[in-house]
């Protein structure tokens, strides 16, 4: 077979002076990108051995050499007849045959793509849809058709039909309404098994509040539900907040925002709120406004109710207590029994069982080892009781009474004639003898009452007032003393995630406290000092939930908040 080959650039025409002629004898013309190849083509997306021409009954027939395909006459194949005027594209070169006769030389044109036909090269190796025969629009129904019977059918046959539910749930092979699942249930949902319309009441709405209350009846609400405050909260959802089907799993949605769309901006929610806006920690947080106990009148027993400072207003605790930490805190030590002892903090505060909060601090379990409540110091069971006056005055009272009776000569009667002696003890006292009995041990309760309350043991740390024309035991009273133990009852925080730090990096003014009525809680620029906020990359991020909850004690059942938005 003889070849005449004309090649030329893309749009030439042959015969002109740019075309080349190559003229061979061949049983076979190959085609390739290789060295080796009859028709080299330099085109990336040419194999090595592409195609190959010979004659086949008669005519010319092109078959490709793998499983590259050969696009002739636009259409593309990998074995073809070719005739005169056929064309064949390979990569970017268009071949046309010009003379395909037998017995008599074939002549392909080869038209080669110039450097601006470049740009157009991927767009030569498309595959176009109509090439494939194919119809869009019939794929196009084919697929929304799929999508509605693997996806929609189910779920839809399931929302309808209730006992054909677990049938189609429980058999993995079976498309259901389970393919909606975007992720698993969180783990403290899990016990409700496969049971979607636990929670998903309607199809295709939104979980409703009705479903979560329907189990969790005990959950307080953010506002109190006897308040119009609850309006508020009238368009939104627990799902707002506690987000399912999600991975990696995690109940609560712990986005700043969830809180700060409103506290950012509350009078313009609630004119006459005392509460100031918070937005990001790390810079639009206001400072912390410890919450205090406070006595309400003079009531017996003391009713005590809870105050909080306004902003800016140096907050104090009058509980009543006098105590100086800079003396307890002295880098020397001070005064025990045994010696000098230096105190840390920690002698006096304690860790509950969780570390989170301390204990509250005790007479008996911090106090009584230096500070003894004995009258006596001669005799250990002289010691009075703590915390209850009437107590004090009984044991005064007893203590003299057995002095009076244990004394061989009544101590008011050294001298008296009617004394009693050992062995001549009546075994029944006169009235007279009572009377003076109860005299003297009243008489020298009252003195040592006096030292105790107003010299020393209970003034050095209690407040004692005299009660105006009370006369005896009446005459002294002791104020009621009560700590406050959670200064942020609406926050949380926890002691033992902060036990690599010492307690004076936080309570700065502790060592230097002379006065009980000091409040020695942390402004929120110690905190800061290591907490940012929940976009800071240089320190912890903290966003509103590491703190805060929106569930608060006392406000009300959430149910009935949701009865109240459904009914104003």
């Amino acid at each position: 077979m003889q070849v005449q080959i004309f090649i030329s650039p893309a749009g030439g025409q042959a015969g002109g002076r740019q075309t080349r002629e190559y003229v061979l004898r061949k049983r076979r013309l190959t085609i390739g990108r290789a060295s080796f190849q009859d028709l080299q083509l330099l085109d990336p997306k040419v194999a090595p051995r592409h195609a190959v021409i010979r004659p086949h009954a008669g005519r010319l027939r092109i078959e490709s050499c793998g499983r590259e395909r050969i696009r002739v006459n636009g259409r593309w194949r990998t074995v073809a007849s070719l005739s005169e005027g056929d064309t064949v594209q390979i990569g970017a070169t268009t071949i046309t045959v010009r003379r395909a006769r037998r017995n008599a030389a074939v002549q392909l044109e080869v038209s080669e793509p110039s450097a601006s036909d470049e740009a157009d090269l991927p767009a030569l190796h498309s595959l176009s849809l109509r090439e494939t025969r194919l119809s869009a629009h019939l794929w196009s129904w084919l697929l929304v058709l799929g999508v509605i019977a693997v996806f929609l059918a189910p779920a839809l046959f399931a929302a309808l039909n209730v006992p054909a539910r677990p049938i189609l749930r429980s058999n993995t092979w079976v498309p259901s309404d389970r393919l909606w699942e975007s992720g698993p249930l969180h783990p403290s949902h899990q016990s409700i098994g496969g049971n979607c319309n636990a929670c998903h009441a309607a199809p295709f709405r939104h979980v409703g509040d009705t479903q979560c209350t329907a189990c969790h009846k005990n959950v307080q609400h953010h506002v109190d539900v006897r308040t119009a405050d609850v309006a508020l909260f009238a368009q939104h959802r627990c799902g707002d907040c506690h987000v399912e089907h999600q991975q990696p799993s995690r109940l609560i949605q712990r986005d700043s925002r969830l809180c700060t769309d409103c506290h950012s901006h509350l009078r313009q929610l609630k004119s006459n709120t005392d509460l100031l806006d918070v937005g990001d920690f790390g810079a639009h947080h206001p400072d912390f406004r410890p919450t205090l106990l406070e006595r309400s009148g003079s009531s017996t027993p003391p009713q005590w109710h809870t105050v909080r400072p306004p902003p800016g207003v140096r907050a104090e605790e009058h509980s009543n207590l006098s105590f100086s930490h800079a003396e307890h805190l002295k880098p020397k030590g001070i005064k025990a029994p045994n010696g000098y002892e230096v105190l840390q903090c920690q002698d006096c505060h304690r860790p509950n069982t969780s570390g989170r909060q301390m204990l509250p601090i005790s007479m008996e379990a911090h106090c009584s080892r230096c500070h003894s409540l004995q009258f006596d110091e001669h005799d250990p069971a002289t010691a009075v009781a703590h915390g209850d006056v009437t107590r004090v005055f009984e044991t005064l009272q007893a203590h003299f009474i057995r002095t009076y009776l244990n004394s061989p000569t009544p101590p008011d009667q050294r001298a008296s004639p009617g004394a009693r002696r050992p062995g001549g003890e009546r075994e029944v006292m006169t009235r007279d003898e009572q009377r003076r009995a109860r005299d003297w041990a009243d008489q020298q309760s009252l003195l040592i009452a006096r030292e105790l309350l107003e010299k020393r043991v209970c003034v050095e740390c209690h407040r004692i007032t005299r009660v105006p024309g009370a006369t005896g035991f009446a005459q002294w009273q002791v104020e009621p003393v009560r700590i406050t133990q959670d200064w942020m009852p609406l926050a949380q925080f926890s002691h033992a995630s902060h036990t690599t730090t010492a307690c004076t990096t936080c309570h700065t003014k502790a060592a230097a406290s002379k006065a009980s009525a000091d409040v020695l809680m942390p402004v929120i620029g110690v905190c800061r000092q290591c907490h940012g906020g929940s976009a800071d990359t240089t320190k912890l991020a903290s966003d509103c939930g590491m703190c805060h909850t929106f569930h608060l004690p006392g406000r009300g059942l959430f149910e009935t908040g949701i009865q109240a938005k459904r009914h104003p």
